[in-house]
């Protein structure tokens, strides 16, 4: 039976720039994230990841690769990148619209805690406007993550997001 445990819920009271889980234990097999947000930016935004390990800040260097696939009922689009300084995670809906429109999404990150191996991370987003989007990606590292960025690309997170960290284990 599989176990999962919420470890932290930041929400958010005021518009912000980022948000930083910090002091991840080490103790689940994967860690998941449930996100509802909005972007500050008029045209919505790109979410985006970073790991860190050691207590240190995330890591910002060329280490991430990531791809994607999107779609609407009437057009599908993918794309991939690798050599980046983060991995995107998907779209944030914006501001401008509708204000009970908050993007939902489910982010996995399997594997976090074994340094024999890369992290890897899934994911699948409803961004509130009538769109669907899947993305994977990697982080060419092997250290035990124990912190987890998350920013858009461009502005802030709208106050009344809230980001979830919950922990997973087979039994």
């Amino acid at each position: 039976m599989a176990i999962i445990e919420a470890i932290t819920t930041t929400y958010l009271e005021a518009d912000t720039g980022e948000v930083v889980f910090a002091s991840i234990p080490s103790t689940y097999e994967h860690l998941q994230l449930w996100i509802c947000d909005r972007s500050a930016r008029s045209s919505g935004d790109a979410l985006q990841i970073q790991f860190g390990t050691g207590g240190g800040s995330p890591d910002s260097g060329t280490n991430y690769s990531y791809h994607n696939m999107n779609g609407t009922g009437s057009s599908a689009a993918g794309a991939a990148t690798t050599g980046a300084t983060f991995i995107q995670v998907g779209d944030t809906p914006s501001q401008d619209s509708d204000s009970s429109v908050y993007g939902g999404k489910v982010i996995d990150i399997l594997d976090y805690a074994n340094t024999n191996k890369n992290t890897s991370v899934s994911n699948l987003i409803d961004t509130g406007a009538a769109r669907v989007y899947f993305s994977s990606g990697l982080w060419d590292a092997t250290g035990a993550v124990d912190r987890i960025r998350l920013f858009n690309y461009s502005a802030n997170f709208i106050r009344g997001s809230s980001f979830t960290l919950y922990g997973l284990n087979s039994s």
